[in-house]
């Protein structure tokens, strides 16, 4: 029985982590079904949504930024502060005069409700989706709404870049973490559809936009789930850049972490039918990308239990390489407050800490402490 949890949760990892997005890629050389991206005649009105909490510090760059986008078509900016008890209502409202529209009410209902009113007072035919804290590329929104004029789009993800910054320490990690996500959501999307769209730079059709359960954690998650459910695809446009940086520290990565894999699990219980039995490619796309991360401590902490109890021939091998491994991670903790870590110090730390955050996630859904309301991280 040791043996074939050992066998099950090794292969778990391998394949999660290696052989899937090995295969999406090579898939993804001999199956290309991008979209007809092609400049349209008439570009589209876009209104560019943006759900700021307590954002006085960014705000105002995060709206000169969007102003000096370089889109051909009519551009409405919506900013939704709800119960935000710092400037950013007053900051916002100083753009009026260049067309950005405030909308704010001192209750706070969480990021769901905002962008539910959001989309209810949006004008454009496109809705695209960002947070405070990031800045586009100048052509980022020509490169994602290029996209819609091919009627199976439903939505499109652009790529989310982590400014290097020596003094955060999970710098290093998010921008590991996120060249190895763009590599795999862009062969998803040449086959059929990502699986998860990033809610810092996401286009979409207003029209198929589902007003979404304030309960919802990961919104990004169900919008995508909708579109797909609606039989449309979701794409991602590498040459849509989005810039931003990363946790000042690991701690507040860590909290993210735990909040972001709850909604994941909350998502797939809500969705639950559409992946009983995967039978589309997004279904098995989703188990095989993310349902698996989320599980991946628990398949962890499986393969050592087993190969400690084991402990003989190859599983010996195996065990004293986990002990390696976590060892490294363990002095990484320790250090990390003093600097900057070493590349095979930082990895290890890193993939420990992530998933530690991933088991707490799973812990914190099922005793259903988790709210929709999230634990803003220092700017």
């Amino acid at each position: 029985m040791s043996k074939i949890a050992v066998f099950i949760s090794l292969f778990a990892i391998t394949y999660h982590y290696f052989l899937y997005p090995f295969i999406v890629i090579v898939l993804s050389w001999y199956r290309p079904r991008a979209s007809r991206a092609v400049e349209p005649a008439t570009w589209p009105q876009v209104t560019f949504l943006i759900a700021a909490y307590n954002e006085e510090r960014v705000i105002a760059d995060k709206l000169r930024n969007t102003l000096e986008l370089d889109y051909p078509g009519p551009l409405d900016i919506l900013v939704v502060s709800d119960g935000s008890s710092d400037r950013t209502p007053e900051i916002v409202a100083e753009f009026a005069q260049r067309g950005v529209t405030s909308l704010h009410q001192a209750e706070r209902r969480g990021k769901t409700a905002a962008l539910n009113r959001g989309v209810a007072q949006a004008r454009g035919e496109i809705i695209v989706f960002s947070d405070a804290n990031n800045e586009f590329s100048k052509d980022a929104l020509s490169e994602l709404v290029k996209h819609f004029g091919d009627p199976a789009v439903g939505g499109v993800c652009g790529v989310k870049h982590i400014k290097s910054a020596e003094d955060r320490q999970s710098s290093l990690g998010d921008g590991l973490y996120w060249r190895y996500e763009s590599a795999i959501k862009y062969a998803e999307g040449r086959i059929g559809s990502i699986t998860n769209a990033d809610g810092e730079i996401f286009a979409i059709r207003k029209s198929l936009y589902r007003p979404l359960n304030e309960r919802i954690i990961n919104d990004d998650t169900q919008i995508t789930i909708d579109l797909v459910s609606q039989g449309h695809r979701v794409l991602y446009e590498p040459a849509a850049r989005s810039y931003e940086y990363a946790s000042i520290s690991i701690v507040d990565d860590f909290h993210v972490k735990v909040r972001m894999v709850a909604g994941g699990f909350q998502s797939l219980f809500l969705n639950w039918r559409l992946f009983l039995l995967p039978r589309s490619w997004f279904a098995w796309a989703f188990l095989s990308h993310k349902l698996l991360r989320w599980l991946a401590p628990e398949f962890l902490i499986l393969l050592f239990l087993g190969t400690l109890w084991i402990n003989d021939g190859p599983y010996r091998v195996l065990l004293l390489a986990q002990l390696v491994f976590y060892a490294v991670a363990s002095y990484g903790f320790m250090r990390i407050r003093r600097g900057p870590l070493p590349m095979l110090v930082y990895i290890p730390f890193y993939f420990c800490a992530m998933n530690l955050a991933a088991l707490f996630g799973l812990f914190r859904l099922i005793a259903g402490k988790q709210k929709t309301q999230w634990r803003k991280a220092e700017r």
